[in-house]
This record gives C-alpha cells, sequence and structure tokens, in this order.
C-alpha cells in the first residue's frame, strides 16, 4: 500500500510513502470488501482514505473526496456513508483523520484540500512504486460533502478535471453569480425539507440558479421532514447516501440502469414515486 510526495499530476513518476491500514472495520452493500487507511505524505495526511481492497486486477476506480459537517476534521465522522459508496467501487477520500481533534476548517473555505487530495490521488496512480497505480480511473472526478463540508466541495467546481460535484445538506448563503457561472459538470443538491440549519433554503436557491444557467444539469432531492443530514449515519449511510451513489454511478460510471441514472429519473426511479422525497431537475440529458 503506498502513497506519494513531490509534485501533482498524471505523469510524475516520483518516490512512494506507504499508506497504512487502520483498525477501523467498515463495510457497505457493495461487492467490494473495504480498507481504511491513511498517508504522511503533506497533501493527503490531513484525509482519511477508503478504498475498495481488490487493487491491481485491472479494475479502475473513479475519484471522490468529500467535506465532513461542521467544519469538522475526523474522517470518521460520516464512515457509514464513505464505506458504502468505496464498497461499490469508488476511490475515496474523506476529510479529516481518523478520530481527528484538529481545529475545524474555516467556514466556506477548504476546495483547496480537496483538491490536493485529488492531486495526490492521480500523481499515485502513475507511480510503478505505489499501490495504487494504474487502479484510479483519473478522468472521473468527483466532490460533495455535508454542512460545512458541502461548501468546500462547492470550492472543487471551477476545477477543470471534476465531472460532478454536489452538496449535502449544505448550500451557499446568499446567490453568487461568479460562482454559478463557473460550474462546468452536473450538480447534485440532497437536503431535508425540516432542515433546522436553513439548509433547504441555500439548496433550492444554488438549484434555481443553477437551473437558470441553462445548460448545467441539476438534480435536488428533498427528503420530507428530514432534518440537518438526514440519514447519512444509518447503516450504509441511508437514502441520502443511496442518492448520491447512484448519482456518482450515473456520472462517473455511465450507469444508466436502476442503480444510477433509473434510481433518480424515469420508468424505474424509486424515488420518484416516493412521496417521502420532493425533487426537481433541470437540464437532464
Amino acid at each position: 500500500m503506498a502513497g506519494g510526495n513531490g509534485g501533482s499530476g498524471g505523469g510524475f513518476t516520483g518516490t512512494c510513502t506507504e499508506s497504512r491500514p487502520t483498525d477501523r472495520r467498515v463495510s457497505g452493500s457493495g461487492p467490494h470488501q473495504v480498507v481504511v487507511e491513511t498517508n504522511s505524505d503533506p497533501r493527503i495526511n490531513e484525509g482519511t482514505i477508503f478504498r475498495p481492497a481488490d487493487l491491481g486486477g485491472g479494475a479502475k476506480y473513479p475519484i471522490f473526496v468529500w467535506g465532513q459537517g461542521g467544519c469538522s476534521r475526523d474522517g470518521l465522522s460520516t464512515e457509514a456513508a464513505m464505506a458504502e459508496i468505496a464498497s461499490h467501487g469508488y476511490f475515496v477520500v474523506a476529510d479529516g483523520t481518523p478520530g481527528g481533534k484538529e481545529p475545524n476548517r474555516d467556514l466556506g473555505g477548504g476546495g483547496d484540500v480537496l483538491l490536493a487530495y485529488v492531486d495526490w490521488v492521480i500523481a499515485e496512480n502513475e507511480k510503478p512504486c505505489s499501490a495504487y497505480y494504474h487502479s484510479i480511473e483519473t478522468t472521473k472526478v468527483a466532490a460533495n460533502g455535508f454542512s460545512c463540508g458541502g461548501l468546500m466541495a462547492a470550492g472543487t467546481a471551477a476545477d477543470p478535471r471534476m465531472t460532478t460535484w454536489g452538496h449535502t445538506s449544505s448550500g451557499t448563503f446568499s446567490p453568487d453569480q461568479a460562482f454559478y457561472k463557473s460550474i462546468h459538470t452536473p450538480v447534485l443538491i440532497v437536503t431535508g425539507t425540516a432542515d433546522s440549519l436553513g439548509a433547504n433554503e441555500n439548496g433550492a436557491r444554488d438549484y434555481q440558479n443553477i437551473a437558470a444557467l441553462g445548460d448545467i444539469p441539476v438534480m435536488m432531492f428533498a427528503k420530507v421532514g428530514a432534518d440537518h443530514g438526514g440519514d447519512l449515519w444509518a447503516r450504509n449511510g441511508g437514502e441520502f447516501t443511496q442518492v448520491n451513489l447512484a448519482w456518482l454511478n450515473w456520472w462517473l460510471k455511465g450507469d444508466v440502469s436502476a442503480t444510477g441514472k433509473g434510481m433518480l429519473v424515469g420508468a424505474s426511479c424509486r424515488f420518484c414515486s416516493d412521496r417521502s422525497w420532493n425533487i426537481s431537475s433541470a437540464n437532464l440529458p
């Protein structure tokens, strides 16, 4: 198992820093066993890795980076959701170290931190000394996050490497047209209608402004009666994570079946017939 140091970018083939497995045992509903690791390389040492145990078999896993709620830096704070996504074949980096007690990140910042994780993973994919060598699908990259972490994810939106991004129980505090115009990928917003911190209103504002761009696919899923974070801490990350995972499967793996696009759109969309969800969409292909 390895991590890397040196410059960023896919062509770097420098030395490797070994990743260390934690004693955390997690699992999800997907076909892959999940390993939880940390790495001391400066670009990744503030994050926690959740990834499939089976590397090197020819499969390539898309990259997913996640910002934590409360601006906290505990990489295990939404571990059920992270393990669920990794178990379905994603290389996940959650912000924060396992059980981390570092000072919380500044509200509205941290996009650069998530992008540094992306830099590191892409570089690792090109290093023969890395355990992740040629196991990453570096052209498929997504970011999301809960609450404050959703603002971290928004900080990745303009990066040209992003395939999609979104936020969960989050959203900007006021309209920012310059930000909206920087968006170039599909966007997913997941929230609860009874959010006590105002994230439902913030998410709806973002949805309306992104939809108005006319060319950016955007969906908003609002769980009726759900509060801040919904059921992210339920088994396998709950329904909030099911929506997020289906979105990733659609945009990062081209899955249009009932485990991807079909779970969110069209005749097979189980959320569409569930009155406990309010769903809005615009500019979908």
